[in-house]
Formats: structure tokens, sequence, C-alpha cells
């Protein structure tokens, strides 16, 4: 019986395809094996036939090593063809600002040889031409692709019979033209025929691929000098009827748990009644394995078969469970680095001896390593035992710059996340500013990160890019911030973080100094998905200006910070699915007379997102926010009420209620010992790193001790975005809906006309 170890050298007969000067290789690793059972042999066959024997009716599939999605290589000669095309005159003469570009850097074909404009697909309807062209190495020329996805499709990743829609909009005149080369084109003819078969259509045929400048046939491979040498390729394909799942198969080599049985089962996606597919296939091996190595079988293997009956079109797929031994986790070793305390490494690595073997563990120890900030690399290296059940790690780090000294400039809009809080805090303020930091990431050996930053700012007390009437004012920031990892445990990590203030308020502007300290633990669990945290901390709020407005005091804030916080999101910048929530609890104290409140202050925060088709995600989200002031100091009216400038609960704002400006929702600026906010949005990608986004938000912020569900301030808008490196760039533009501001409360229409309400251009999705 043929196993995965079983493979044949199905691109052998391509490789000798040669053309002028250069080669064409076409390799196919351990791939598809077609048995063919002669009548003389069929006795003798280790293949067992359904069908009367004949040449080609049962095709054993062979999957060892499968190429998980790589494309296939390219011949040197089209890794790069930058070139100048001789464009035809008229053309030069009739454009003339397609003229002064190209004088900048017109891409052009290279004399004599044709340009590949475009590729057209005949008889291509149960599959995608899309997903069959990402794997060939001829292509057309690029065009500029308003498509509903995250991403082009890619060579050998599903899905393949369908596609999201898409428009081409035009190509730029320095887009590389890729070449006509007749012996890539046979060479992409048997990787299209191969695609097919790897699809489960092996009565699949390739009719022909030809060539076309207008409606007439290429039958030279050259281009007649002075003619116009773009030309485009039609591939005819009949697809035929795939082949269909009969059967699927769970067999095992030795016994094994009932309950991991059926987890093991849980885990074939490849059904009965199903079009066979090897991605599909290949994906139910990685699965199981990776299950097995996770319930402790260090050395589990899946070997595979799948017979194939063409005639009666039908697969019977079999998955041979081979676990080996149950395993445990041996010594744990670290590579020798100068200065580094290697004890500490293995501690953050926290895998215990004799423990359960298992490949999530190993994974989250070389997050923790990586999360020590010392190491530009991390690598974890497994070690068997010659027959025993013992697995031995060793850890290999490359070590990263230890000393950070930096100097930039910066823009900071509508948020300022706090170095002594988690919480973002909405501010209608941005500014200009410099920064200097100085970080240390092995301070005093031990590993401890320190960083100092200095950010003197030009502020501007209005939303971005508003430049207020008073002009911008001078403020100061200057943070400090120490981390030490090992603290009573592994992972546990001592911190402190302080941070001096100094300029205006950005609700009032009056000047003041705000100094906060903090000191805490943090420590994170389940592969950095939960992280807690608990901190003491210290607000001197300190007013230095004359022109006060009566509902602001100068305060000594001491309170206790708890942050619980689960991310479960397939991406933190640009999630498409998944879960986050988080919750953030103060208590204020006013120990022997110190301080300015009693107070608890408790913000519950949940985000939901869901993928809906062609890369369109909903996204979702809800929070409250509550603060019971227990009693206060001597302060003015509004402070005693609703407690500290710093963090009375506010909305509004380009991550809040978008229809209203940072801290204007409900009861305006002043701020509220109640919060609800909810908001929905369906973000449309347009693309690789454009998107489009149509959302609504509800919520309210009261002074009075009811959260008012009542109170919608209910504003709809869309908003543009851009992906870049430094996070999503967006535009919003919100309109608030006349009838939807208090429920159930007659209301005096906005006048907004075509107007926003309001908008807001910064980075970062709104959450």
């Amino acid at each position: 019986m043929m196993t995965d170890e079983t493979f044949a050298d199905a691109g052998s007969k391509v490789a000798r395809l040669r053309r002028r000067e250069g080669r064409a290789i076409f390799a196919v690793r351990k791939s598809i094996v077609t048995v063919h059972a002669p009548e003389s042999s069929a006795a003798n066959s280790p293949v067992k036939s359904s069908a009367p024997a004949g040449p080609a009716r049962n095709v054993l599939l062979v999957h060892d090593e499968p190429d998980r999605g790589r494309k296939p290589a390219l011949p040197d000669e089209l890794a790069a063809v930058v070139t100048q095309r001789q464009y035809p005159r008229e053309r030069l003469q009739s454009i003339f600002v397609l003229a002064l570009v190209c004088l900048l850097g017109c891409a052009s074909i290279p004399k004599r040889q044709y340009g590949v404009e475009k590729i057209e697909w005949v008889g291509v309807e149960q599959m995608d031409s899309e997903a069959i062209a990402s794997c060939l190495a001829t292509r057309e020329r690029e065009t500029v692709t308003l498509r509903l996805s995250l991403s082009s499709p890619e060579c050998g990743n599903p899905p393949f019979d369908s596609s999201p829609p898409s428009l081409a909009l035009w190509t730029f005149p320095w887009s590389d033209w890729p070449v006509y080369d007749p012996a890539i084109v046979e060479v992409d003819r048997e990787r299209i025929q191969r695609w097919y078969e790897a699809r489960g259509y092996y009565g699949s045929s390739i009719k022909q691929i030809r060539a076309y400048l207008g409606d007439q046939p290429v039958d030279s491979p050259e281009c007649p000098e002075g003619n116009d040498c773009e030309l485009r390729l039609v591939v005819q394909i009949e697809e035929g009827q795939p082949v269909i799942v009969e059967r699927v198969k769970l067999a095992f080599d030795s016994p094994l748990s009932v309950e991991l049985i059926d987890q093991l089962q849980s885990q074939i996606e490849l059904e009965v009644g199903q079009r066979f597919d090897e991605a599909v296939y290949r994906a139910d091996k990685d699965r199981l394995t990776s299950l097995l190595r996770n319930a402790s079988y260090a050395r589990a293997k899946i070997v595979g078969k799948v017979l194939i009956d063409r005639g009666l079109r039908s697969a019977r797929v079999e998955y041979r469970v081979e676990p080996g031994l149950e395993c445990v986790f041996g010594d744990v070793s670290v590579n020798e680095m100068e200065g580094i305390p290697t004890n500490l490494v293995i501690q953050a690595a926290d895998i215990t001896k004799g423990a359960p073997y298992s490949d999530d563990v190993l994974d989250d120890a070389q997050r923790a390593v990586f999360a020590l900030g010392v190491f530009s690399s991390v690598k974890i290296v497994k070690h068997y035992a010659a027959r025993g059940r013992v697995v031995d790690i060793t850890i290999l780090a490359r070590l990263g710059r230890l000393v950070r000294p930096s100097a930039g400039f910066g823009v900071m809009s509508g948020i300022l996340r706090r170095t002594t809080s988690d919480e973002p805090i909405y501010e209608p303020e941005w500014d200009l500013h410099l920064r200097f930091a100085y970080e240390h990431r092995n301070f005093l050996g031990g590993l401890r990160r320190l960083r100092i930053e200095e950010r003197p700012r030009l502020i501007m007390l209005d939303d971005f890019p508003k430049v207020p009437s008073g002009g911008p004012v001078l403020g100061n920031l200057l943070s400090l911030s120490l981390e030490q990892p090992a603290t009573f445990e592994a992972r546990t990590v001592s911190f402190s973080e302080n941070e001096w203030d100094f300029g205006p308020d950005a609700y009032y502007g009056f000047f003041r100094h705000n100094l906060a300290l903090k000191l805490g633990l943090r420590r994170s669990f389940f592969i950095q998905r939960l992280q807690a945290q608990v901190a003491i901390q210290h607000d001197l709020y300190e007013i230095v200006d004359n022109m006060v407005p009566d509902t602001v005091s100068s305060y000594r804030l001491p309170f206790i910070e708890q942050l619980l916080r689960l991310d479960l999101r397939d991406d933190s910048r640009r999630p498409s699915s998944g879960l986050y929530a988080a919750i953030t609890i103060h208590e204020a104290l006013r120990l022997g007379g110190y301080g300015s409140w009693n107070y608890v202050r408790i913000i519950p925060d949940l985000r939901g997102y869901v993928p809906v088709f062609w890369g369109l995600v909903l996204a979702a989200r809800f929070s409250i926010g509550a603060l019971f002031v227990l009693d206060s100091a001597d302060l003015d009216p509004t402070s005693k009420a609703l407690g500290p400038q710093s963090y009375r609960l506010r909305g509004g704002g380009a991550y809040s209620n978008r229809g209203v400006y940072a801290g204007e929702l409900g009861d305006g600026i002043d701020g509220g010992i109640r919060r609800w906010e909810g908001s929905l949005e369906l973000r449309v990608p347009l693309g690789g790193d454009f998107g489009v986004t149509l959302f609504g938000d509800v919520g309210d912020v009261s002074r009075g001790t009811a959260i008012r569900f009542s109170h919608l301030n209910t504003a709809a808008g869309l908003g543009l975005r851009y992906y870049s490196i430094i996070g999503a760039i967006r535009l919003d533009a919100a309109w608030r809906i006349p009838g939807l501001q208090r429920a159930g409360v007659e209301q005096e229409p906005i006048t907004i006309g075509v107007a926003p309400s309001a908008m807001h251009l910064t980075i970062g999705e709104s959450f």
C-alpha cells in the first residue's frame, strides 16, 4: 500500500524546456501519483480497485510535504524584468500628460518581445480564475483594483471557487510589463492542470492557450519591430466534473482515550458528499497533528491515504493516527549571552520539568521570552530522547540593542494614552511635539527596562486640524518608567510608571501641573491573551492659573487600580474576528484625611468582530461607566459631585460617539458620573491598505446617578481608512439623526443640511 512517503517527480518532463539563453524550470515536490493497473499485474497490485481494470482508473494521492500555499518558483530571468518600452508615436503625441509621466520613468516592453496586457479565461465556471492565476509564472500587467477583500488571492489558499467583487480601475505607466515567453506558458499549462487536480477535477483538460494581438493569433515568439507588442492570452479550459468524497475514516495505530478520539473527529472538515480538495485534506492533517501534540503526543504523525476512482468520480480518505508515546518536558537551557542572566530567561519561559508536553506551552514560552524586550529573535528547539518520553528544550535567543536613544517629531490628536493609565483619555486638543527618549533594556542587569521620555509640546486647544484663534500654547510631558521581570514568580512583572504633565487643561485652557505616580504588578496568562494588573497610584493636580472656572479644583488623589483584559482577536491592529473584553476599577481613599475623594470607578468594555463575506467585518462595541462618589474634601460643588477633572466620565470624539466632538456628549465638558456607549460598524475592505466604514454610534454622559438609556444621541456616518505602518489613518464624518436623540421626547429637529455634525481625522481604529 502506498503511503505518504511515496512520491513521483511530476515535473521532470517540463524541466527540459529551454528558450534562447534562459531556462524554465518547473519542479513539483511530493505531489500526486497516478497508478496504472494493467490487467497482467492486477492480482499482485497493492492498490485495490473498485472498477474494472484499465488505464488510470485509480489514483492514490500522496501528501507528505505539502507546498502550503507557496507560489511556484520563477526562473531567474522573470524575477525582475525592468526595461523600457517603445511606445507608438501617435500615443505619445495624443496624450501629453502621459508623456510627462513617462519622462519620469515609464515601464516598457523589451525590444522585439511581447508584453502580457491581459489573461482571459474561457470555460472557468466552477472555479475562480483569480485563484488559478495566482499560481502562474505568466502574469498580466498589474492594475489598480478596487476589491471587497482584505487581500488578493494567494496561491494554494482557499477559497478556490469564489472571489469577492472587484473592479479594475487603471494601470500606472510605470507598472512593469510581464514578458510573454512560450516556454513559460507551457510550464503554466502543467501548473493549471495540476491546480485543477488538486481541487478534485481529474477529468479537466487545458484545451489551448493562445496569444492574440488584437483579434489575430500570435505565431512568432518575437514581436516585429515597430508593431504594437501588447498581447492578451486566452486560456480555454474544460473543467469536467469533480471527484466527490465517498468515505472519511480515522484509523489508529494505538489506543487513545474516547475523549481524545472525539476531539480528533471534530477536527476533520473534509465531509462525505463534498468535492475533494487537497487544501482541505492537508489542513485536516495539520489540525489533527496539532491537537495530538497539545495532548502530550510530541512525536505524533498523521499518515493520509486517498484512493480516487476516476471513473466513478469518488474519493475514499483515510487519516491514520500514529500518536507515539505521551511525552513530558525535560531540561530547559538557553544559549549563553554576555551580560544576560539566563536564569531569568528560563523563568520567563516557565516550562515545568516533568509537565505534559504541549506545543501551546512552547508558543507561550516563546512569546513570554520575546516580551522581555531584550531579544531581536527567539527560537525554541526540541530535542527528543532516542526512545524515551522526555523532550528537552533549548531556547535560542539573539540579543537586540540594549541601549536605545532616539529623537523625533510627531503629532498627537484626539486621544492621549498617558503613561500612568491604560484607559484612553479623549481630549479636544492636538499638538506638534518633539520627542527625546532614552531606553535601556538591561538596566543594572536583571533585564530591567528603563525608559525616560521628554516631549515638549506645541498645543492646539481644538479638534484636529483646527488652529484656535488664540494660537498654540506651550506644554511639556516628561515620563519615566521602570520594569522588573520575574518578580515573586516567573511571569509577574513589577513596574513603576511616572509622568509630569505641565500645560493647559484640554477642556478649559487654564494651566496646571499633573503629576502622576504608579507602582504595580502585571501578569499575562494563556499565551498572552489574558492580562491582569494591579497598581497603587497617586495623582497631584495643581492649578497655577488665575483664570479658573468654578467647576474644578486642585486635588490630591491616592487610589488603587485593577485592570483585567481578555483579547481573543485575530489581529489587534486590524481585527476581522474575535472578542475583546476589559474592565478597569479604581478605588480612591482618603487616608487619615489625606486625599480629595472616597470613590469607586468602574468601566467595563466589550467588543466583538464577526467576518461576514468577501472580507467585510461587522464590529460592535458596548461600554458602561459609573463613578460612585462616597465622600470628598472641601472642594467646589462640581468637583465634589463629579470627582477629579482627569477621571470624570466624558464622551464624544473620534474614539467614542462621533456625532459630537470630544467631551461634548450628554451633559457636556464638565463631565459626569454615569456613561454608556455603543457603536456598530460595517468595515468594507477595498483591497490592500484601503477601506470604507459605515457606522452608527449611540450613548450618553449624565451628571445624575441614573444611566439614561433613553438619551440615545444617535449619530451615523461614513469613514475612510488607510492602513499604514503606524496604524489606520481615518477620516470619519458623522451626522446626528433628528428624532433619535432622546427617545420618547418631542425634539426640535437638528438643522445640519448636507454638512456632517462632526468630522474627525485621526490615527488608529475607533475600536
